[in-house]
């Protein structure tokens, strides 16, 4: 399994899009998305690129909020190949001036952080040191954290989801930015 998208499909609750992009076409085989906690599980085949797409009802999905951070462990297995990921679904969109999170305007209370360890200096790059951070920010009362300049590593992401803390990640072209380069278009995409 290459890569996957897994997300509430636009105006549902409970409505969900799946993508598995495998490495190769390899012959006659499905790609399997389950949920073990709400007893579901999904199959599709893949197509000659190696592709599958799957539309699924999934009865009974918690949404993720800040005051209720509700991950499952979904499950995709594809032959003898098997991934598994942490997800909250939820919705977000914007009405007016209004973010709205599963529907309801949310005023977002934070702080802008950077990728470092306090106590030790340089970069943080564990999920401890993700924790440590960003446990900082929930006990200051905050739903929300702005990752400052650059992509943070994937533990930032994580953590935050299992926390109950929304994020603004930034795409990986900061400061020096070549807007009229091609290259730094594809990059930002």
């Amino acid at each position: 399994i290459r890569d996957y998208t897994l997300a509430l499909q636009r105006g549902t609750t409970d409505r969900v899009a799946a993508s598995v992009q495998l490495d190769h076409y390899a012959g006659d085989l499905d790609v399997k998305v389950e949920i073990p906690e709400l007893k579901f599980s999904a199959t599709a085949p893949v197509d000659r690129s190696g592709h599958a797409k799957l539309d699924l009802t999934v009865p009974g999905l918690a949404l993720w909020s800040p005051e209720h951070p509700k991950l499952y462990t979904v499950v995709f297995t594809a032959g003898g190949d098997r991934l598994e990921e942490r997800i909250g679904f939820r919705t977000i969109e914007t009405r007016g001036a209004d973010i709205l999170l599963n529907g309801q305007p949310v005023f977002l209370r934070g702080i802008s952080l950077h990728e470092e360890n306090p106590l030790r200096g340089g970069r943080a790059t564990t999920a401890a040191e993700a924790r440590q951070l960003l446990g900082w920010a929930k006990e200051l009362g905050c739903n929300y954290v702005r990752l400052a300049h650059y992509p943070h590593n994937d533990h930032m992401a994580r953590v935050a989801d299992e926390l109950g803390l929304l994020l603004w990640a930034e795409v990986p072209v900061y400061w020096t930015i070549h807007w009229d380069d091609p290259a730094t278009f594809a990059n930002a995409r």
